[in-house]
Protein backbone atom coordinates (compact mmCIF):
# COMPACT_ATOMS: atom_id res chain seq x y z
CA UNK A 1 0.00 0.00 0.00
CA UNK A 2 1.28 3.33 -1.27
CA UNK A 3 1.00 6.09 1.16
CA UNK A 4 -1.12 8.07 -0.60
CA UNK A 5 -3.76 5.06 -0.85
CA UNK A 6 -3.30 4.60 3.04
CA UNK A 7 -3.68 8.88 3.74
CA UNK A 8 -7.10 8.75 1.19
CA UNK A 9 -8.50 5.83 3.20
CA UNK A 10 -7.68 8.03 6.70
CA UNK A 11 -9.38 11.46 4.84
CA UNK A 12 -12.24 8.99 3.83
CA UNK A 13 -12.87 8.09 7.24
CA UNK A 14 -12.62 11.83 9.05
CA UNK A 15 -14.95 13.17 6.86
CA UNK A 16 -17.33 10.37 6.64
CA UNK A 17 -17.10 9.59 2.76
CA UNK A 18 -15.14 11.72 0.34
CA UNK A 19 -13.12 15.02 1.22
CA UNK A 20 -14.88 18.11 -0.17
CA UNK A 21 -12.69 20.08 -2.71
CA UNK A 22 -11.66 22.85 0.23
CA UNK A 23 -11.52 19.87 2.97
CA UNK A 24 -8.84 21.67 5.19
CA UNK A 25 -7.02 17.94 6.27
CA UNK A 26 -4.11 18.25 3.55
CA UNK A 27 -2.51 15.07 2.53
CA UNK A 28 1.12 16.29 4.38
CA UNK A 29 -0.81 16.49 7.27
CA UNK A 30 -2.00 13.17 7.75
CA UNK A 31 1.44 12.15 6.07
CA UNK A 32 3.14 13.77 9.43
CA UNK A 33 0.66 11.67 11.44
CA UNK A 34 1.58 8.40 9.51
CA UNK A 35 5.08 9.20 10.44
CA UNK A 36 4.87 9.16 13.59
CA UNK A 37 2.09 6.25 14.10
CA UNK A 38 4.30 3.86 12.30
CA UNK A 39 7.70 4.63 14.65
CA UNK A 40 4.82 3.97 17.41
CA UNK A 41 4.18 0.51 15.62
CA UNK A 42 7.50 -0.40 14.85
CA UNK A 43 8.09 -0.02 19.24
CA UNK A 44 5.08 -1.86 19.72
CA UNK A 45 6.48 -4.40 17.60
CA UNK A 46 9.65 -4.85 19.10
CA UNK A 47 8.61 -5.14 22.48
CA UNK A 48 5.68 -7.57 21.70
CA UNK A 49 8.77 -9.79 20.17
CA UNK A 50 10.53 -9.24 24.04
CA UNK A 51 6.84 -9.83 26.06
CA UNK A 52 6.39 -13.41 23.80
CA UNK A 53 9.31 -14.37 22.73
CA UNK A 54 12.02 -12.86 25.68
CA UNK A 55 14.22 -11.92 22.72
CA UNK A 56 14.58 -8.84 21.01
CA UNK A 57 13.72 -8.29 17.33
CA UNK A 58 11.46 -5.81 14.61
CA UNK A 59 10.00 -7.39 11.50
CA UNK A 60 12.13 -6.97 8.61
CA UNK A 61 8.83 -5.50 6.72
CA UNK A 62 9.86 -2.25 8.73
CA UNK A 63 13.49 -1.95 7.25
CA UNK A 64 14.40 0.35 4.40
CA UNK A 65 17.93 0.03 2.51
CA UNK A 66 19.37 3.93 1.93
CA UNK A 67 22.33 4.34 -0.46
CA UNK A 68 24.05 7.07 -2.20
CA UNK A 69 25.72 8.22 0.81
CA UNK A 70 28.24 11.24 0.48
CA UNK A 71 31.30 10.50 3.40
CA UNK A 72 32.96 13.67 4.80
CA UNK A 73 35.80 13.96 7.50
CA UNK A 74 35.61 16.60 10.45
CA UNK A 75 38.81 17.83 10.93
CA UNK A 76 38.40 18.51 14.92
CA UNK A 77 38.16 14.73 15.73
CA UNK A 78 39.36 13.12 12.56
CA UNK A 79 36.75 10.98 12.35
CA UNK A 80 33.82 10.45 9.44
CA UNK A 81 30.41 11.29 8.90
CA UNK A 82 27.43 10.97 6.15
CA UNK A 83 23.68 12.63 6.91
CA UNK A 84 20.99 10.06 7.43
CA UNK A 85 17.28 10.66 5.80
CA UNK A 86 16.34 10.91 9.41
CA UNK A 87 17.45 9.67 13.12
CA UNK A 88 17.00 6.31 13.56
CA UNK A 89 13.69 5.25 15.75
CA UNK A 90 15.07 4.86 19.92
CA UNK A 91 15.63 0.72 19.81
CA UNK A 92 18.35 -1.17 21.21
CA UNK A 93 21.52 -0.90 19.49
CA UNK A 94 21.00 -3.10 16.05
CA UNK A 95 17.39 -2.40 15.84
CA UNK A 96 17.10 1.52 14.83
CA UNK A 97 19.96 0.77 12.39
CA UNK A 98 20.16 -3.45 11.27
CA UNK A 99 23.35 -2.85 9.68
CA UNK A 100 25.68 -0.33 7.76
CA UNK A 101 28.01 -1.84 5.05
CA UNK A 102 30.38 -0.89 2.62
CA UNK A 103 30.38 -2.29 -0.92
CA UNK A 104 32.72 -4.78 -1.98
CA UNK A 105 34.22 -3.24 -4.81
CA UNK A 106 35.11 -0.59 -2.35
CA UNK A 107 37.62 -3.06 -0.60
CA UNK A 108 36.34 -1.75 2.69
CA UNK A 109 35.28 -3.96 5.69
CA UNK A 110 32.12 -5.40 4.79
CA UNK A 111 30.69 -4.99 8.14
CA UNK A 112 31.73 -2.51 10.27
CA UNK A 113 31.03 -2.48 13.93
CA UNK A 114 28.61 -0.77 15.74
CA UNK A 115 29.17 1.36 19.55
CA UNK A 116 28.16 3.64 21.32
CA UNK A 117 29.21 7.44 22.53
CA UNK A 118 29.54 5.98 25.71
CA UNK A 119 31.96 3.60 23.90
CA UNK A 120 33.94 6.21 21.71
CA UNK A 121 36.60 6.86 24.21
CA UNK A 122 37.70 3.15 25.16
CA UNK A 123 37.36 2.42 21.37
CA UNK A 124 40.31 5.10 21.42
CA UNK A 125 42.60 3.87 24.20
CA UNK A 126 42.65 -0.43 23.09
CA UNK A 127 44.68 -1.37 20.27
CA UNK A 128 42.75 -2.22 17.24
CA UNK A 129 43.19 -3.61 13.61
CA UNK A 130 43.41 -1.11 10.81
CA UNK A 131 40.86 -2.93 8.67
CA UNK A 132 38.10 -2.28 11.20
CA UNK A 133 35.60 0.60 10.96
CA UNK A 134 33.13 1.62 13.74
CA UNK A 135 29.62 3.66 13.53
CA UNK A 136 27.96 5.14 16.08
CA UNK A 137 24.96 7.60 15.51
CA UNK A 138 24.06 11.36 16.71
CA UNK A 139 20.73 12.90 15.82
CA UNK A 140 20.78 12.18 12.01
CA UNK A 141 24.49 11.76 11.72
CA UNK A 142 26.14 8.65 11.02
CA UNK A 143 29.60 8.55 12.53
CA UNK A 144 32.70 6.90 11.61
CA UNK A 145 35.81 6.19 13.21
CA UNK A 146 38.23 4.48 10.72
CA UNK A 147 41.74 4.76 10.22
CA UNK A 148 41.03 4.16 6.28
CA UNK A 149 40.42 7.34 4.17
CA UNK A 150 36.46 7.19 4.01
CA UNK A 151 35.24 9.98 2.09
CA UNK A 152 33.82 9.85 -0.54
CA UNK A 153 32.62 6.56 -0.21
CA UNK A 154 29.34 5.56 -0.15
CA UNK A 155 27.90 3.44 2.95
CA UNK A 156 24.84 1.46 2.64
CA UNK A 157 22.24 1.68 5.33
CA UNK A 158 19.60 -0.85 6.49
CA UNK A 159 16.99 0.94 9.17
CA UNK A 160 13.53 1.44 10.43
CA UNK A 161 12.35 4.37 8.26
CA UNK A 162 8.95 6.08 9.29
CA UNK A 163 9.49 8.67 7.63
CA UNK A 164 8.95 10.16 4.02
CA UNK A 165 7.59 13.04 1.73
CA UNK A 166 7.08 10.90 -1.40
CA UNK A 167 2.95 9.92 -1.36
CA UNK A 168 3.80 7.35 -4.24
CA UNK A 169 6.20 4.96 -1.65
CA UNK A 170 5.13 1.77 0.01
CA UNK A 171 4.41 1.99 4.07
CA UNK A 172 6.78 -0.37 5.04
CA UNK A 173 5.03 -1.81 7.98
CA UNK A 174 3.66 -5.64 8.35
CA UNK A 175 -0.05 -5.69 6.41
CA UNK A 176 -1.42 -6.41 9.99
CA UNK A 177 -0.17 -2.68 11.51
CA UNK A 178 -2.35 -1.00 8.90
CA UNK A 179 -5.73 -1.24 10.96
CA UNK A 180 -3.49 -0.39 14.14
CA UNK A 181 -1.63 2.82 12.14
CA UNK A 182 -5.21 4.14 11.00
CA UNK A 183 -6.74 4.04 14.58
CA UNK A 184 -3.43 5.67 15.81
CA UNK A 185 -4.03 8.83 13.28
CA UNK A 186 -7.77 9.04 13.53
CA UNK A 187 -7.10 9.38 17.36
CA UNK A 188 -4.62 12.54 17.11
CA UNK A 189 -7.06 13.78 14.14
CA UNK A 190 -9.75 13.37 16.76
CA UNK A 191 -8.04 15.65 18.99
CA UNK A 192 -7.75 18.38 15.74
CA UNK A 193 -11.17 17.93 14.89
CA UNK A 194 -12.71 18.50 18.16
CA UNK A 195 -10.73 21.88 18.21
CA UNK A 196 -11.99 22.81 15.06
CA UNK A 197 -15.46 22.28 16.32
CA UNK A 198 -14.65 24.31 18.92
CA UNK A 199 -13.41 27.34 17.16
CA UNK A 200 -16.15 28.66 15.67
CA UNK A 201 -17.98 31.59 14.88
CA UNK A 202 -15.58 33.77 12.85
CA UNK A 203 -12.70 32.04 14.57
CA UNK A 204 -14.50 33.04 18.45
CA UNK A 205 -13.11 29.90 20.79
CA UNK A 206 -16.34 28.85 22.45
CA UNK A 207 -14.72 27.18 25.07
Amino acid sequence: MTRKVLIEEIRRIYYGGLPIDDANLTENEVNLHINQAIAAVAKENYVDYIKMDGVENVDDAFYTTFKNFSVLKDNDTGYYYTTLPHPPLGLSRGYGIADVTFPVSTGLAKNPIPISPRELEYVDMVKTPPSKIYFWCEGKTLWFKSYINLVGKSPIVRMISNESSDLTAEVNVPAEYISRIIDIVLSRLGVRKQMVEDTTNDGIDTK
